[in-house]
């Protein structure tokens, strides 16, 4: 197995769609087989009195607020298509991190991505990640500060969402799915783990 290299675009495009492109062609010409952006709807992360980070506020001030910075770093949906086609154009593979369900389904349905990011922030987010399960699509999945019980939970949650077709979720058949051998074949075929060391900037 060779090594897949992905390129951290995040949100350092700024909200510029000349710099977002630009990043593009920068992993390209570095070689990396991937550049991996951010997709997500800041009135879903962030109400209008959540403090910034201490790494954000020095970096970016405290003139505006939390959401206002990530509304201001939020790609809208018609320049994710333009940067999927560039992508396309530089023989590079697109990828972006979803943060809710919305942005979830917006890769995977519309887009018809078939890999999908899951951020080390959301691997508790059981219905985020019961609907990366259900997508069908491959999934990377990072797990940043996660105990190992966290992992194993998550991965039953994704492997129901995998091969369920009926029952109710529950964390008893989470358990029976990350367990079972149809949870395992399909956890082995679509799943990548990444080890993350989470801290920032």
């Amino acid at each position: 197995m060779r090594t897949f290299v992905i390129a951290e675009a995040g949100v350092n495009h700024n909200g510029d769609r000349d710099l977002a492109f630009s990043l593009v062609d920068a992993a390209a010409e570095a070689g990396a087989d991937a550049v991996k952006f951010q997709t997500f709807s800041a009135n879903e992360l962030a109400s209008e009195d959540a403090p910034k980070a201490a790494y954000q506020t020095s970096t970016t001030g405290i003139e505006e607020s939390q959401l206002e910075m990530l509304t201001r770093l939020e790609l809208p949906r018609t320049l994710h298509r333009e940067l999927v086609s560039h992508c396309n154009h530089r023989e590079i593979k697109f990828l972006s991190a979803a943060f809710d369900i919305a942005s979830l389904s917006f890769l995977a349905d519309e887009l018809k991505l078939d890999t999908l990011k899951i951020p080390s922030g959301e691997i508790t987010n059981g219905p985020l990640l019961l609907a990366a399960g259900k997508s069908g699509c491959n999934i990377i999945l990072s797990t940043g500060m996660s105990t190992l019980d966290e992992i194993e939970t998550a991965l039953g949650v994704i492997a129901f969402g995998f091969i369920s077709t009926s029952g109710a979720p529950s964390l008893d058949s989470f358990k029976g799915a990350f367990e079972s051998n149809a949870g395992h074949t399909a956890l082995n075929d679509k799943i990548t783990l990444l080890q993350c060391t989470t801290e920032y900037p």
